[in-house]
């Protein structure tokens, strides 16, 4: 930790001249974190659409199964 304050001390004050292309190291870094994240937010929309999707065409099942089950208890009620 010492030796990174060190270089940025240094770097600050001009002591240490490096490549153009290497200070751009960290906004590459950062481009390419920002590109996993949309990756992974977008497997994830994908999923809960497929979920979603799963339960809004399996809802007409559930309905008529609880329509049954409704009247299953209305003539053990009787």
């Amino acid at each position: 930790m010492l030796i990174l304050v060190g270089y940025i001390i240094a770097k600050l004050f001009g002591l240490i001249n490096t490549l153009e292309w290497a200070d751009l190291i960290p906004l590459i870094t950062l481009v390419f974190l920002i590109g996993v994240f949309y990756q992974k937010v977008a497997t994830f929309i994908d999923v809960m659409y497929k979920r979603t999707d799963y339960l809004k065409n399996n809802l007409d099942k559930i309905n008529s199964k609880l329509i049954d089950h409704n009247k299953r208890l209305y003539k053990l009620e009787k």
